[in-house]
Parts: structure tokens; sequence; C-alpha cells
């Protein structure tokens, strides 16, 4: 991670590199919202206004056969299974000569079979509440934002919505449940962290869990360094820190552009359209070449149509975006306790409270004030090779500003457990979520799959970490000190690559089963 300046750890044990997989399914990434009471989120379906019968009729889905006609596609069809895995990128088939019902038999095919693979965050999932209801945006609110790639719980707050509007309606890969009146509304900053349950697949033969454990008690005694981690602005690739720095010198234009720009990491269509925009200007043409848009490419469809009604529209494009997205990118410019280090309030840290732990550094902002210390001359002297004068932050503060925030320079995770687990097949499925009611078809398949598993040798290892952590700070990062890799997204797919040859014989096991 040395192109994000994420160099340093906080223990200087010379560990060496655990590898592994994070996040090969959507399950070895369980997170669960914590409240300000404390308590971790439990699941609890007794008040969603049916019971778990009619739950199981409605979420079940029957097997759909392909008609004889599309025999002649098979190869075709074969590659949809690479495409929800993201080995490719499409796989175009031509209909034009099926008739309509065998048209329609393929595309139930696909939302059968496919229907729960694409990734939906927060903010998708409140789109698609808002457009079955009939409801605005507005009506809804959450205490913050959650992984992607993942299965996570949180709450969320409707405002003047009556629970019988909502509490018997489940969608594809999105259940609602344990409704509830309150007398106020979710804000930003209202959970106090979050539980993290998470598999990191394909552990070495030669693991040792009596080191690894001695491991464990350090990272829990030494904590992490708490960096942002890798933040991605957008579906290219691009770095935050670069962005809020061209946005704090005023360079709109330069801003729009380093994000509109193609990045190798990015999906053919979307670079396609980027390319397309960089080397016309034409925001309108380019915008047209995204008929299928990623949900992950928000940020750059929100540029293009602006710029599409406005093209020198540079810094009106910028403050379209929403709020939460903008503010993100300027915090992101940026072992031993000094005096003058400053608390999570801002306050000088007296003698007794001068633990490594309770050192906290201000994000740039005009509001917020510096450690009187060579930190804080630290923070003067890269704002001055950036460029950047603290006057800067007072220009633009009304639309990018982050108020007074002050962030742990340690963290140190909680409630930390962990354990080797033996398993056989690449996908096999280590953990459930216990939020996500029962599914009587999935159950039966996954039996099936269970009575296969028990006769075959289990050759992998994972390695299932539980933890706790506060609210913004970033389960990778602690992952980092812990395993001592690198977990940004171009270096799990490397591994991931060297890992896909083996998939072609735990497939035919499986195709057995369906």
């Amino acid at each position: 991670m040395l192109s994000n300046n994420i160099s340093e750890y906080a223990s200087n044990e010379d560990w060496p590199e655990l590898k592994c997989i994070l996040k090969r399914l959507y399950s070895d990434f369980i997170v669960i919202e914590i409240p300000k009471d404390g308590n971790i989120l439990k699941p609890n379906f007794n008040n969603n206004c049916y019971d778990e019968e009619e739950n199981n009729e409605e979420n079940k889905t029957e097997a759909v056969e392909l008609p004889k006609e599309l025999d002649c596609i098979n190869e075709q069809i074969s590659k949809f299974s690479q495409i929800a895995e993201g080995e490719i990128e499409e796989c175009i088939i031509d209909l034009k000569d099926f008739a309509k019902d065998v048209r329609k038999q393929l595309y139930e095919f696909i939302r059968n079979k496919f229907g729960k693979t694409l990734q939906t965050d927060c903010k998708d999932g409140i789109l698609t509440v808002k457009k079955a209801k009939g409801l605005k945006p507005s009506h809804f609110s959450v205490s913050g934002t959650k992984d992607r790639r993942a299965i996570t719980v949180q709450r969320v707050s409707a405002y003047r919505v009556e629970k019988r509007r909502l509490c018997r309606q489940n969608f594809r890969g999105l259940w609602l449940s344990d409704f509830g009146y309150s007398k106020t509304k979710l804000e930003l900053g209202d959970a106090t962290g979050n539980y993290f349950s998470i598999i990191l697949r394909d552990i070495d033969d030669n693991f040792n869990q009596e080191e690894f454990n001695k491991r464990i008690e350090q990272w829990k005694s030494n904590g992490f360094l708490n960096y942002f981690g890798s933040q991605r602005f957008g579906a290219c690739g691009v770095q935050t820190a670069g962005i809020g720095r061209l946005i704090l010198n005023q360079k709109w234009e330069e801003a729009v552009k380093a994000l509109l720009k193609p990045r190798s990491d990015s999906s053919m269509k979307i670079n396609k359209c980027l390319k397309h925009y960089t080397d016309s200007g034409n925001a309108k043409e380019a915008l047209q070449l995204l008929k299928y848009p990623d949900r992950s490419s928000n940020i750059e469809i929100s540029l293009l149509r602006f710029l599409s009604n406005y093209p020198n529209g540079y810094k009106g494009a910028l403050l379209a975006l929403p709020r939460n997205v903008r503010t993100i990118r300027k915090k992101s410019f940026g072992l031993k306790y000094l005096p003058g280090d400053l608390d999570i309030q801002g306050n000088v840290l007296n003698d007794e409270a001068n633990k490594i732990e309770n050192v906290c550094l201000p994000l740039p902002s005009f509001e917020n004030k510096l450690p009187e210390n060579e930190v804080g001359e630290w923070y003067k002297q890269i704002a001055k090779d950036d460029e950047i004068d603290y006057e800067s932050f007072k220009k633009i503060e009304s639309h990018f500003g982050l108020g007074n925030v002050y962030r742990p320079f340690i963290v140190k995770p909680k409630d930390v457990s962990w354990q080797l687990l033996e398993y056989s097949f690449r996908d096999e499925q280590l953990q459930i979520c216990e939020f996500i009611p029962k599914n009587e078809s999935n159950e039966k398949q996954n039996e099936q799959l269970k009575e296969l598993m028990i006769k075959e040798e289990k050759v992998k290892k994972a390695l299932k970490i539980q933890f706790t952590l506060p609210s913004g700070t970033y389960a990778t990062i602690a992952l980092r000190e812990l395993m001592r890799i690198d977990f940004s997204k171009e270096a799990q797919k490397e591994m991931e690559l060297a890992c896909l040859d083996v998939k072609k014989e735990e497939n035919k096991i499986k195709e057995e089963v369906e």
C-alpha cells in the first residue's frame, strides 16, 4: 500500500506475511452495527407482521430449466458464472431469432441463478425500497455507511412511514426486519462502532496456530495505526487524497477530469465511456455509451449528466454530488505521546491521560486547531509542499467542510476471537448471517453439498476472525497490521487469479447437486 502512503505499523515486530484471500464470497465479510448503547444488533423476526412459513414462501425460488431451443448457445450460457465471478466483463447473445417465451425462460434462469450476486450498498438498498413503496429518499436516514461487497446489518429510520408499508416486503439481497417506532430519527454518528466476522481463505498449509495466537495478543495490545485506507472516488480507482488536494486549490476542472479519467482497474464498459469523454470532451456522447451502468459508477454518471447540460460547469458538477461524497474526498488529504498532543475533543492531553491510545490527529479544516508540537509542524509543511494554505479550507468550508473532527491515532480491536477452519471447495460457504431469513430451497441444496463435502478431503484452510471496531475505522487496515499483507483490490485480484485453476474440478461436483 505504499502508493497510498500506507507504509507503517503500530508494532515493530518483524512478522512474516500471512497471505490470504479476503471477500471471495459476500458471506466472508459480515458487518453488524453497534448502536449508542454499545450492544451489537441481534436478529428479531417477531415483529415482522408475518410468520416464518410465510417468509419462506416469499423467498422460495424454484429451479428454472432452460428449453431445448437454447442448446445451441450452451457455450455462451456457460460464461454466465464467469461474469458473476468477475472473471470476464460480458457475454453477448443474439436472441432475435428465438420466440418470446424462450427468451422469457432464459431471463428467468438468469434471475433465478444470479439475481443475488449484485453488489448493493446502503444507498442502493434505500433507493430500492423507495421505488417499490413510492417514498422519497429524504424519508430515510442512517447512522453511517457500510462496505459494499459484504453482508451488512444496520438500522434505518423512515420518517412518518408506518411499518405496515414495509414489513411484508422483501427484495433480492435485501431483508427488512425488527420494526419499531422512535421519537427521533437516526443521524450520522449515532452508531458507536461495528462488529466484524471475517473469513480469510487460502491460508498456507504451514500455518502455525501457536505463533498466530501470540500475534493476535500483540495485535489486541498494541492496536493498529488508524489509516483511512485505500479509499477510492467512484469506480475509476482515483485516490481521494489527490482529489482533495485539487479541490483545496480550487482546481475544479482538473479535479473533475481526474475523476473521469480511465483506469486499469475499471470495467470495460465504464472505461469505454470515460475514454470517449477524455478524448472528445463530449459528456453527452460519453454518457450514451454507458447504457447499463454499474451501481458503483454513480459518481461518474452524476458528473457526466451535469456536464452534459453545462459542459464547462466543473465546480457545479462537483457540488451536485451528495455532501457525504464531497467531504470524504477532502478529509483523505492527509508511537510516543508528545507534549502538546490533542484528545478527541481537541484539548491538549494532560499528564494523567498521556497514553498513546488517547492521542488524536485533527482532520485538516479551518475550524480545527493543530497540536503545538512537531506534529503540527508536519501538517504545515505538507500543506506548504502542496501549495495549500489554511485559508483554502475557509474558502470551501460551506460546501466541503468537515467541521471540528479529531481522529484517533491508534485503535485497538476489542472482543477478538479466531479459529482455524478446514474446507474442501473454493467457494464453500464458511459462515452464515443469522439476520437473513431461512430459505427452504437453498437449505436443501446446502445439505446436499454438505453430504458431498463430508466425502471430500479437507484440503484448504481459512481463518475466521471476529472483532469490534469504533465507527470510522477500517477492518482492512486492522487486518493489514495483523496479516502484514496488502488488502487493496488490485493486490487481492492478483492473488485470486493465481487460485482460479482449481475451480473446474470443484464446479463438476456442484453441478451434480444442481
